[in-house]
């Protein structure tokens, strides 16, 4: 069942692609707004939208950076603040147009925001509106007919944005499920909860971009368990999974908050940064010892390679192959099930 996302959670899968499509859609709606209302000589309501849209280009920035569910966040109050101004500055008032406005905000964030992010999307659309409502009452308005707007009116405007609130997430989590749902279902390893191989990829990737240039360090972990194969055979595969969990956890526990994945079928990779040259081995071997151990009466043995970024490597893909080599060298006779870089050995 859906429950919460982890705020900056990343993800390539379905759901990020919608983020990116909606970001850039309400981007360039907020600039056709801005276009339309300047020609039509609404100069206010074009400044409105010429002070959005750049907001819309900084959401893009937060889905480049993989943090998708902060872009849906900013898109979201961003349209609360739009609307509640495009209302104030509205002629016709701010009644049945509110509605219009504030439930297409609920809906959108109802499909993409996680509980949380979407309660506080709906306190923000329910304050907003009072806003407008206590504006129009009071004659702070463009509204010509304010007479007509009352407490009642406001009343009936919080009881159809409940409903709103409540049929529309109601529905989604039903039928789809929210970001983070989503993106854990396409980026966690379901057996282990780590990431999986293509979320490893994408993240290790983005993060050796961002340490290059600032000349930072970091090791490239590679650990295979031992005959898991036997394993799996000996023990049964519901059995095998909970010794997967449990080296899963081993390994969490010692290299948090480092980036740990499930790779393959009996494969775990850690790329861990600010790992100077001289900690790497030491950081590995700590690695290596906490995927080996006894549990259930089953003796579960693990080989390792690591790499080091930038001295092995620069880039992923060859980073890899030096943390494979190494972990091929850790299965060579004598080699006490651990392997490093040609210097080190």
């Amino acid at each position: 069942m859906i429950d919460t996302v982890t705020p900056g959670a990343t993800g390539e899968g379905p759901m990020a692609t919608i983020v990116r499509m909606t970001v850039v859609v309400t981007t360039i709606a907020l600039f056709f707004g801005a276009t339309i209302n300047a020609i039509l000589g609404q100069r206010e309501l074009a400044v409105i939208f010429a002070l959005a849209a750049p907001l819309g280009i900084s959401a893009w920035g937060f889905v480049r950076a993989g943090h998708n569910e902060p872009a849906i966040l900013l898109i979201c109050l961003v349209l609360t603040v739009v609307a509640t101004l495009v209302l104030v500055l509205n002629p016709l008032g701010v009644h049945d147009v509110a509605i219009t406005a504030y439930g297409g905000v609920i809906l959108f964030a109802a499909l993409l925001l996680s509980r949380g992010a979407f309660s506080a999307v709906a306190a923000a659309i329910v304050l907003a509106a009072s806003v407008a409502f206590v504006a129009d009452l009071n004659g702070l308005t463009r509204s010509r007919i304010t007479a007509y707007t009352g407490v009642a009116q406001f009343v009936e405007f919080l009881a159809i944005i409940g409903v709103f609130v409540v049929l529309g997430r109601g529905a989604v989590e039903i039928a789809l499920g929210s970001l983070g749902a989503a993106e854990r279902a396409s980026t966690d390893d379901p057996a282990t909860g780590l990431a999986n191989r293509a979320a490893f990829f994408v993240k290790a990737e983005r993060t050796l971009k961002r340490l290059l240039p600032l000349g930072s360090k970091a090791a490239l972990v590679l650990v295979d368990l031992e005959d898991f194969r036997r394993v799996n055979l000996v023990v049964g595969h519901r059995a095998a999974d909970g010794l997967l969990r449990e080296a899963a956890e081993r390994l969490t526990q010692v290299a948090a908050p480092h980036l740990c994945a499930r790779i393959g079928d009996d494969e775990f990779a850690v790329l861990a940064t600010d790992v100077g040259e001289d900690a790497s081995e030491a950081f590995a071997r700590r690695v290596h010892d906490a995927i080996t151990f006894d549990t259930l009466g089953v003796s579960l043995r693990s080989r390792l390679g690591y790499a080091r970024f930038p001295r092995d490597a620069s880039v992923l893909e060859t980073l890899l192959l030096a943390a494979e080599s190494a972990l091929a060298q850790a299965k060579q006779p004598g080699a006490g099930r651990f392997g490093g870089p040609a210097d080190r050995i």
